[in-house]
């Protein structure tokens, strides 16, 4: 068959073309980010249009989707394609507002070390991977489910699991936190009856959103795991590569899989022991004139302030300076107050203009300027505004020194400004 699809740069669309190219399908797409949309790139003969949520009426790649409605060619979306595509398998879906990507590699990881040749398809470039897909010919699929659009609910898995629940993607959850909540349970709840969901009962959240599912099915199975001793799993008797409680979490939620699976700990020890994360997450890019350069995707203010927490307990005493580049205006102005306070334990904060996703966003009346005033405020004259890539460098180059460790975090782009620290001068 012949599949285009619609916002082909996208992760999972990635890991999706890859995974119908490697069963034979012929494959084009466009992006944005490549040579743009066209009507011109739908044709009568494709069998099918995949499209990511991105895509949307107000985007520019809505004119394939009507060119393909004129030519009566079917539109599939993501998230029933990532579904269809493991629906002959024993799914393992990860899912949560923070760490799914983590945890989704952890998983992988460790069922490769088992010998289940698992199918792995995750949220980012994990280079044991060698990218967004391990292709594994065994039983089970590994599956990164993302809540965005309520995707998930496309998958019913075999083995549920919920790193944690927090409000995001509110233009999706206009409902806010109880919204989140009670789709997050319907996911869980379409997990195969006397199947596992597997919850943090650190967040209450979460464990608010266990009564609920139990509610919705109670032939399921609920283990909780946490650094909490009341956790059915609670006990990492090994120290990760990557720093962090959340990251021990994401090890401990792949202990309690492991667990169900009857893998032995020592495997799982030997399979995440070492695992230094997937890429921009805690991503070490390299070090300067003695200052380390890390880079990360963090872009909602809980993710930030782990991020940094992971920085401090790695590097004690070094002081940290954080760029960070904001992602939407609507996320941004709901949350400013906590993207302050996200930065807390960072000596330094240079922050950029919010980045805008059209189709996706609307502009309002918010800056990068606004969480910059919030932080010197309320800590006094550490942050600043630069929204010139190339200043930003210049400015870190003239400031930083050994003492220093600097975090890239953010939209993707920021990336850029590492590797432009770390470039010749």
């Amino acid at each position: 068959m012949w599949y285009h699809l619609v916002g082909i740069s996208g992760v999972s669309m990635r890991a999706i073309a890859q995974i119908l190219k490697s069963r034979g399908h012929k494959i084009t797409g466009s992006d944005l980010k490549l040579s743009g949309h066209s009507v011109k790139n739908i044709m009568s003969g494709i069998d099918a249009v995949i499209y990511t949520s991105a895509v949307t009426p107000n985007s520019a790649g809505w004119i394939e989707i009507d060119a393909a409605k004129k030519l009566k060619i079917p539109l599939i979306k993501r998230g029933k394609m990532l579904a269809d595509l493991v629906a002959d398998r024993k799914i393992i879906a990860i899912s949560g507002t923070h760490g799914k990507t983590t945890t989704t590699a952890m998983i992988g990881l460790t069922l490769e070390a088992a010998g289940f040749d698992p199918l792995v398809i995750v949220g980012g470039e994990v280079p044991e991977f060698g990218g967004v897909v391990r292709f594994g010919q065994g039983e089970w699929a590994v599956v990164e489910a993302c809540e965005y659009d309520r995707n998930f609910l496309y998958i019913s898995a075999n083995i549920a699991v919920i790193t944690n629940i927090e409000e995001e993607h509110l233009d999706h959850y206009p409902g806010g936190a109880p919204d989140l909540e009670d789709t997050f349970a319907k996911f869980a709840s379409q997990t195969k009856d006397k199947g596992f969901v597997v919850v943090c009962g650190d967040d209450k959240n979460t464990t608010d959103t266990a009564e609920l599912i139990k509610k919705k099915n109670k032939n399921l199975r609920i283990i909780t795991y946490g650094l909490g001793q009341d956790n059915k799993v609670n006990k990492l008797d090994f120290e990760l590569a990557i720093p962090g409680d959340h990251n021990r979490r994401n090890a401990l939620a792949t202990i309690a899989v492991a667990n169900i699976l009857g893998i032995n700990r020592k495997i799982v020890k030997k399979a995440i022991k070492n695992f230094r994360g997937a890429k921009r997450r805690f991503e070490i890019k390299g070090k300067k004139n003695g200052v380390v350069v890390i880079d990360d995707y963090g872009h909602h203010p809980t993710e930030i302030a782990a991020l940094l927490a992971g920085v401090k307990e790695k590097f004690p005493k070094k002081k940290i300076v954080a760029v960070f580049w904001p992602h939407q205006y609507k996320r941004t102005k709901v949350f400013l107050a906590k993207f302050s306070a996200a930065f807390k334990v960072a000596d330094k904060v240079v922050i950029k203009e919010i980045f805008f996703v059209p189709g996706r966003d609307k502009k309002s009346n918010v800056s990068g300027k606004d969480i910059v005033d919030l932080i010197n405020r309320e800590r006094g004259g550490k942050a600043v505004f630069i929204n010139n890539d190339q200043a930003i460098i210049k400015f870190l180059r003239e400031n930083l020194t050994q003492r220093n460790v600097l975090v890239t975090v953010g939209i993707p782009p920021v990336y850029k400004i590492a590797e432009g620290f770390l470039g010749a001068r």
